[in-house]
């Protein structure tokens, strides 16, 4: 390991400079990361995107960070159009996770680099050390700052793609990568360095509203909801981050529950914040007009003509999302009969093919708006059109606590018709 690290450091020249802080930790009054980096003409580009995607606050508060610092001539090789593209503000979310993958949380020195290996980025994903960094050469190694260092390095360090993911593996995904930013984020906010944490939590939060799939499509709309948000200081964006945050961790671990069996034939409920498209059997509903009364209405209904309670119970939404009737479900197409009777219309339904989301909660006029959002946001992404009315699904009682009731908003799908 010695005879590595002297190769190391004949493979690093550290070159003389005057914001260069070898040495001890240097004091209060030296310049930050982002200041050292102003005041040193081979940084004009990084510079100009570090504020483009609003990273000055965090790059000058309390660290310490590290910093893999392109040059110049770094963002100069990368294809054409590429630096013009990211400093573009609809791409500000693709231009933040560039810039936070060239930074580490804590002190990394050049003596560090191949002992450690590879560290977790802010971005999320490790980079590789050694005798390069990622794909790049150290062209000098620890400029010290008042909050961290930093190493010049001669390529611009694109971090991975990420790999398309099936609905599990996506729930995995954004859980996996909030528990990351949390811990990356928490330790720099209760060490003072509130502007690095926010940095590290607005990274996580754009990754996933950039990959609706990865964190669910609602959950999407409630980070860019927070994220489009004026916040009165870092520390209160901090918070509505975390709480955000939080909110998902906790959607994600849910899993929906049935106080009643389901129809012959339903697909299991869930899950909870993405849109997912599911084929419904054809079956028997016992259906009355919607009111207050309904529910009472249906389950005499039932109670008289011996049928087991299912769930989930069905409730057809008109064009203001209001409720226009409700309906019990069978559990089989062909138990008792249909007809009109006190009330209650038992009818025979077709198979069907619907999108659906599912919440967690209670179902309140926001949470439906929301839902509506981001089902017709999936269809129109799809090429499909509503074929029908939209419903929800309720599958809890009112005696359950309003955290753990499930519902889910679905309309009926179709192909959008090609034009003549």
């Amino acid at each position: 390991m010695h005879s590595a690290l002297r190769s190391l450091a004949l493979a690093l020249p550290l070159l003389a400079s005057s914001s260069a802080l070898a040495g001890p930790a240097p004091a209060a009054s030296a310049p930050s990361i982002v200041e050292v980096a102003q005041s040193d003409g081979r940084f004009t580009t990084l510079v100009a995107a570090l504020k483009a995607a609003d990273l000055v606050p965090a790059l000058s508060g309390p660290g310490p960070l590290t910093v893999f610092a392109p040059t110049d001539e770094a963002f100069a090789r990368l294809p054409k159009g590429t630096v013009e593209g990211l400093l573009r503000p609809e791409r500000r979310g693709d231009l933040m996770r560039v810039l936070t993958y060239h930074v580490v949380a804590g002190p990394v020195l050049s003596s560090d680099l191949l002992k450690a290996s590879s560290a977790e980025t802010l971005a999320g994903p490790a980079l590789r050390f050694g005798l390069r960094v990622g794909d790049a050469h150290v062209v000098q190694a620890d400029v010290r700052c008042r909050n961290g260092v930093i190493h010049v390095i001669d390529a611009v360090l694109l971090p991975p793609e990420p790999a398309p993911m099936s609905p599990q593996a996506s729930t995995e995904g954004a859980t996996a990568r909030l528990t990351a930013a949390i811990a990356r984020g928490a330790p720099l906010y209760n060490a003072g360095d509130v502007a690095g944490c926010v940095a590290v939590y607005e990274a996580a939060a754009r990754a996933l509203v950039a990959a609706r799939g990865e964190a669910g499509e609602l959950h999407a709309l409630d980070l860019d909801a927070v994220l489009r948000a004026s916040h009165t200081s870092a520390d209160a964006r901090a918070w509505a981050l975390r709480r955000a945050f939080d909110r998902i961790l906790a959607d994600e671990a849910f899993r929906p529950r049935s106080e009643a069996p389901l129809p012959e034939g339903f697909p299991a409920a869930g899950p909870v914040g993405r849109v997912v498209r599911k084929t419904y059997p054809g079956y028997r509903a016992a259906r009355a007009d919607g009111g207050e009364g309904a529910f009472w209405t249906l389950f005499q209904h039932i109670q008289a003509n011996d049928v087991k309670m299912t769930a989930p119970v069905e409730m057809t939404l008109d064009d203001g999302m209001r409720s226009t009737d409700m309906a019990f479900l069978y559990e089989r197409p062909g138990q008792g009969s249909a007809g009109t009777r006190g009330g209650v219309a038992v009818v025979d339904l077709p198979a069907v093919d619907v999108m659906s989301i599912g919440v967690r909660g209670d179902r309140v006029g926001s949470s439906l708006t929301r839902a509506r959002e981001a089902l017709d946001a999936r269809l129109a992404a799809d090429g499909l059109v509503a074929a029908g009315p939209y419903r929800v699904l309720g599958y809890n009682s009112p005696m359950v606590p309003a955290e753990q009731r499930f519902w889910e908003l679905q309309v009926p799908v179709a192909a959008r018709p090609s034009k003549p």
